[in-house]
């Protein structure tokens, strides 16, 4: 069995409601149709019923989404196992994209049970047969048993998994490989809380203030309310949204849309992916101007925040390097000696006069000075063996 899933580090953080139904659903599943493969573990002695089972568990809850591969072929060699676990992880990134793409056109914010959820949320699990050819090709995916309650998860699954290339078969007949997915929305911290209700408030008026331009000359005098969908990564960043159009045109509707993406939330490490609604109302004037709600409250906001950052950078200023920021009124603070006032400066001392360069001294010589002797040329004929004497060594005969 080979999985490629997302792996969380803190299992016991909250989750919504809706990501909770799916988690245990898709444990109920996985673990029922993968006990077959178990008892031939358990009886090779490799692991135990309980510990095979203890597996599969911590897996899926540690887990918003993964894929899980049990191929029939039996004595697969490391580098085998290596490549399905390759093909595990690519099946991740499509399977993934199935569910965003359902995701942002179902999903609505709403209550259950009293309590404020997303619903339609195309969350669940599905177990995949794949009858793979020779040379690593799908020849037919059957769908063996599915939790998901849309049927749009199946078919898209169902074609991303025709499209992957498996390992060759070691023989000349065909094999199959039974690919279990589970996908929920996962951990969400700050779904609920204050402090996220209040980042959602300033960034969809910060849009809202992006989408100004959209509708300037565009649309009539009045009130428009715009509320849309944004689903966030665990960085933060938007990777899908839409707006409902409303009585916009379509035009003004994909501007607002645009400026809507920009929306930033919080990072969160062991996220998957995490929804919000900006709701944005903008009113335009007889005379064409377009103002945004909570627009002047975003303005007081940055500016209370640029006076607090100008102070602090004036305290930093004033303040001596290495001084305590907390002197009480009366302590004493030895500054050193004061400076002398401008009056009392001294002149600057005046620079000194170079020296001149000594002169050499010597006998006079009247008239052009003497050339220099040349040096005196060796005699041929002279004996070698005499002391002083230049001896030519160069190769060139002599006549």
């Amino acid at each position: 069995m080979v999985m490629g899933m997302q792996r969380t580090t803190n299992p016991s953080r909250p989750r919504t409601r809706a990501s909770a139904f799916a988690l245990v659903v898709g444990f109920a599943s996985v673990t029922g149709v993968a006990g077959c493969s178990r008892d031939k573990l358990a009886r090779d002695g490799r692991v135990s019923q309980a510990q095979a089972e203890q597996y599969v568990r911590n897996a899926v809850r540690q887990s918003s989404e993964g894929v899980v591969l049990e191929p029939s072929q039996k004595g697969l060699d490391q580098i085998e196992r290596v490549r399905l676990a390759e093909i595990a992880q690519d099946l991740r990134g499509p399977a993934a994209l199935c569910f965003l793409d359902r995701a942002i056109v179902t999903m609505e914010p709403g209550q259950v049970d009293g309590e404020r959820a997303w619903i339609g949320v195309p969350e669940g699990q599905a177990k995949f047969r794949a009858r793979v050819s020779v040379s690593g090709e799908v020849l037919t995916t059957d769908v063996l048993e599915s939790g998901f309650d849309d049927a749009h998860m199946d078919t898209c699954l169902t074609k991303v998994i025709s499209k992957q290339r498996f390992v060759e078969s070691r023989d000349t007949f065909a094999y199959y490989v039974d690919v279990y997915y589970w996908v929920s929305l996962g951990f969400f911290a700050e779904a609920g809380s204050d402090e996220f209700a209040e980042l959602m408030r300033r960034q969809q008026t910060a849009a809202g203030v992006r989408a100004k331009a959209c509708l300037t000359g565009r649309v009539g005098p009045g009130e428009y309310r715009v509320q849309g969908l944004n689903l966030f990564d665990r960085d933060g960043r938007s990777i899908v949204n839409r707006v409902e159009r409303g009585e916009l045109p379509a035009e003004v509707s994909s501007c607002v849309a645009s400026a809507f993406k920009q929306i930033r939330i919080h990072p969160e490490a062991d996220a998957f992916i995490r929804p919000a609604a900006p709701d944005v109302v903008f009113t335009v004037a007889a005379d064409g101007s377009v103002g945004v709600a909570d627009e002047r409250w975003l303005e007081l906001i940055e500016l209370e925040e640029r006076a607090a950052r100008d102070k602090r950078k004036s305290e930093l200023l004033d303040q001596p390097i290495g001084a305590d920021a907390t002197v009480e009124a009366d302590a004493f603070v030895d500054m050193g000696e004061p400076p002398p006032p401008a009056s009392e400066l001294p002149e600057p001392e005046p620079e000194p006069e170079p020296e001149p360069e000594p002169e050499v001294e010597g006998p006079a010589i009247d008239g052009p000075a003497p050339e220099p002797k040349p040096d005196p040329k060796p005699d041929p004929n002279a004996d070698p063996g005499k002391p002083g004497t230049k001896i030519d060594l160069s190769p060139r005969r002599r006549n």
